[in-house]
């Protein structure tokens, strides 16, 4: 191949034809006297036009350094475009947070306010510890010793449900019940949902279990599941009141079962079902009248879970107010405890109403009707 030639193609003429209109025009343009041109030394030679005969190795080499800049170019585009986009992922992700921590901060740390126009509980009532709560501007319309520790007995259940309904996400995910969790329940005498050794049950059966009919089995099942042991989950639950602000609670079991750590408050306990509430789950088990577990080989037909605050009334008695869910418990030295929510008939305003420590079970149950009746309207 000549050198005057590229791919096969020759530009021989090409060249010396440009060369010769190039050495015409700087005779030309050389000076304005036409004296003959002088050449400058090499080493001062300055250019002015012409074509370089360039060889082809040359060409090569620059064409791939041109190349490799290119390249260089390319992939720092390309870095400054995924450093550019991380960085508003990055952004977006921390929006999400600070978002996501606002609504939490928002919906789940409720407080009360005590004024000049909060009532005391009736006489008839003989609950050792009461609060009302009317939700629609987070007032205590009625209070008795709101703040006095209260052993909350199956009223724990309600954090173990907010606990786990945080972390449990699969419903349909599956549980194994054992007889080391049902027989030291038996013993202890604990109200259970009536799962067997060796039934697999979903964990929605589980949530449903633990509230309904307040089934320590059930309970237990969620702590496992959730944090792997009781001990681990009560850690979870004793977190949660912390970030509730809850200041006269601590727990040390997920049933319920008594222990003097085990406590609680009215107040403190209006906070646990409001964040319960805040919850669309945890809200609508609360509310569940009743309830058919999965069929399995141990309960071919299932289980019919029933609520126990609806055992002794319809929720419909107090006439200005309707009774719509919450959570029952008893254990001797706690007596008869009930958590629950309603609203007003006549502008759908919620209420809030706990009650701990009555002497049986009537009168907690006729307590709370009234309470509703006086207050709810």
């Amino acid at each position: 191949m000549s050198e005057n030639s590229w791919h096969n193609k020759s530009y021989g003429g090409y060249f010396k034809s440009l060369e010769q209109q190039l050495e015409r025009r700087n005779d030309t343009n050389g000076t304005n006297t036409g004296r003959k041109k002088t050449e400058q030394p090499a080493a001062k030679k300055k250019f002015k036009g012409g074509v370089y005969r360039i060889r082809k190795s040359v060409v090569a080499l620059a064409a791939v350094i041109v190349l490799v800049a290119a390249g260089v170019t390319v992939i720092n585009a390309l870095a400054k475009s995924q450093d550019d986009t991380g960085s508003i992922k990055k952004q977006e992700n921390n929006v999400s947070v600070v978002q996501r921590a606002e609504k939490e901060q928002k919906t789940l740390l409720p407080s009360y306010t005590f004024s000049d126009n909060t009532q005391s509980i009736p006489d008839s009532n003989d609950a050792k510890a009461a609060i009302i709560i009317d939700k629609q501007n987070n007032t205590v319309v009625a209070e008795r010793n709101s703040h006095e520790k209260m052993y909350p007995a199956s009223t724990t259940k309600i954090m173990t449900l907010i606990v786990a309904a945080e972390h449990l996400k699969d419903l349909d995910d599956t549980f194994t019940m054992t007889y080391e969790i049902t027989d030291p329940l038996f013993v202890a005498e604990a109200s259970v949902a009536g799962f067997l050794n060796d039934e697999v049950i979903t964990v929605r059966d589980l949530f449903y279990g633990t509230v309904l009919p307040s089934g320590a089995d059930a309970a237990m099942g969620l702590a496992i599941m959730t944090a792997g042991s009781e001990e681990a989950f009560v850690e979870l639950m004793n977190d949660k009141v912390a970030q509730l602000g809850l200041k006269g609670t601590h727990f040390t079991n997920v049933v319920g079962l008594h222990d003097v750590d085990n406590y609680s408050t009215a107040y403190d306990m209006a906070v646990i079902l409001d964040t319960a509430l805040q919850d669309d789950f945890c809200k609508q088990i609360l509310s569940t009248y009743q309830y058919t577990t999965s069929k399995t080989p141990q309960n071919p037909d299932g289980i019919l879970l029933s609520n126990t605050i609806f055992e002794y009334m319809y929720g419909t008695e107090p006439g200005t107010a309707t009774i719509l869910g919450g959570k029952t418990g008893f254990v001797n030295e706690s007596g008869y405890c009930i958590a629950s929510y309603g609203e007003c008939n006549s502008n759908g305003n919620e209420y809030i109403v706990v009650t701990m420590g009555n002497s049986s079970k009537w009168p907690a149950f006729y307590g709370q009707i009234d309470l509703y009746k006086e207050f709810a309207k």
